[in-house]
């Protein structure tokens, strides 16, 4: 495995209050991970989102496994970029327990959002359903014990006549940290909120804030991702096609990059990224149901997308973005792609970089 001489942490320069949106990034090379890798006995994949340890140099990346290939878990990954190549080594893999300390059960979670605390010594986790199909957002010491389940808003949660709550599959799919609050958003909209996303229009996904000292939510805001960009080809059976929030990540300015991932089926992924910033949109925090034409949401500028066959790649189902360390002045950051387990997917793990002194 060849190893980053040279790493620090993600240090953007702080942007300016008229903060420009980043140029757009060098692609430096990817490595794909067939399906079908199996880890002393256990299948590697469904990678659903990465988060980056500057004290080791190592990606944490979390598992959307059901218990159903092995135990709910994420991995250390040790990711490095060399004259065009990307190179990995899955340095460990943990097993993640529920607030009792026990194993979760097949189906018990579906763990898709991932972030490190490692000044404050916490890893934080989300789980988009469970047997009830009801979401979670959990906190443990970084060696995964003393587990606690936060306290979700009632709007989250589906109740008996399916009626308020997240959607199937569509729960908390994002999460990130920064400054002293943890970033959680659903991939498109509550039940109660709005429609998914169609070719017609975009969704209404919620952006929950906590604070980690207390682990209470401290602001809640709106997200509307765009309408489906890709429409299924005639001849694709079944015709199938989808738009959702899949991954967000802070930036030291204060504001976000947001993952919007798009399928059709017969087609392809469409991946779009976004700065957003909620500096001007409204708190709905405490509202169980919103009316989102008549709310404030988070402003969303586009930065890069990336088409099937662009920068040669045959893109997957990306669910994951991470800034890395620096390098040779060059912020590096990574996407990845969770290959939900299908011998027709893989996961693929991709390098670029933009400027490191962005704003100065």
């Amino acid at each position: 495995m060849l190893r980053i001489v040279t790493i620090a942490a993600c240090c953007f320069a702080a942007l300016p209050v008229a903060a420009q949106t980043p140029p757009a990034p060098t692609f430096l090379g990817q490595i794909v991970v067939p399906s079908g890798l199996s880890i002393n006995g256990v299948a590697f994949g469904g990678i659903s989102d990465l988060t980056f340890d500057s004290q080791t140099g190592r990606y944490f990346a979390i598992s959307d496994d059901r218990v159903e290939n092995g135990p709910a878990r994420y991995y250390e990954l040790e990711l490095a970029v060399t004259k065009g190549a990307v190179s990995l080594n899955i340095a460990a893999m943990h097993e993640l327990k529920d607030e009792t300390g026990a194993a979760f059960a097949p189906k018990g979670i579906d763990a898709e959002g991932i972030a490190l605390d490692r000044k404050g010594g916490k890893l934080y986790w989300s789980s988009e359903r469970d047997l009830k199909n009801q979401p979670a957002l959990y906190v443990s010491d970084i060696d995964g014990g003393n587990v606690k389940r936060l306290e979700l808003p009632d709007a989250y949660l589906v109740d008996d006549t399916k009626t308020k709550g997240v959607q199937n599959n569509l729960a908390f799919e994002g999460l990130t940290l920064a400054s002293g609050r943890l970033i959680a958003a659903t991939e498109n909209a509550l039940i109660q909120d709005g429609q998914k996303a169609t070719p017609q229009a975009g969704s209404p996904a919620r952006i929950l804030v906590i604070d980690t000292a207390t682990l209470k939510p401290v602001a809640e805001h709106v997200y509307v991702t765009e309408a489906i960009s890709k429409t299924p080809t005639a001849a694709a059976e079944p015709k199938y096609n989808d738009n959702g929030l899949s991954a967000i990540e802070a930036l030291p300015d204060g504001r976000f990059v947001v993952v919007e991932r798009n399928f059709a089926s017969g087609v392809g992924n469409h991946i779009r990224f976004f700065i957003a910033d909620f500096s001007g949109a409204e708190n709905i925090l405490g509202k169980d149901k919103i009316d989102a034409a008549n709310v404030r949401s988070v402003s969303k500028t586009p930065w890069f997308e990336i088409n099937e066959g662009d920068f040669g790649l045959d893109i997957d189902n990306i669910e994951s973005f991470a800034f890395g360390p620096v390098v040779d002045g060059k912020q590096l950051f990574f996407i990845a792609s969770d290959d939900n387990f299908n011998p027709q997917q893989f996961t693929q793990f991709i390098a670029f970089a933009v400027p490191a002194n962005l704003g100065q």
